[in-house]
């Protein structure tokens, strides 16, 4: 690799870090509202299957099972997270590595 190469590599990594870092708020509001909205929307099932009667032992299951697309979107908004914080550290071990290169070819 060229050093002006790598120096545009570096660029694009440093930029694609600089993307990821500003979605960290809204990915991390989105969790927090996917989360409100399950925890919020279970209570109100399983006040409501209280309310009607319906056998305690069996009253989570329902309750569960009537919010799980609130689930599916807690689980997804959790797991979108969790990629963009692992993208982050993959754009940090490559940018990482080209300043190592940077390093080698401005020492030769």
């Amino acid at each position: 690799m060229e050093l002006i190469e790598v120096a545009k590599k570096m660029e694009q990594a440093m930029q694609a870090l600089g993307l990821e870092g500003k979605r960290s708020l809204e990915l991390i509001k989105a969790k927090a509202t996917a989360m409100a909205e399950y925890d919020k929307m279970l209570g109100v099932q399983v006040g409501t299957l209280r309310a009607d009667g319906t056998p305690v032992s069996v009253i989570d299951k329902i309750a569960k099972g009537n919010v799980s697309e609130f689930l599916h979107k807690k689980i997804v908004a959790e797991e979108i997270l969790k990629a963009h914080y692992s993208r982050m550290e993959q754009l940090k071990a490559q940018l990482n590595g080209l300043q190592s290169i940077n390093r080698h070819l401005s020492h030769n």
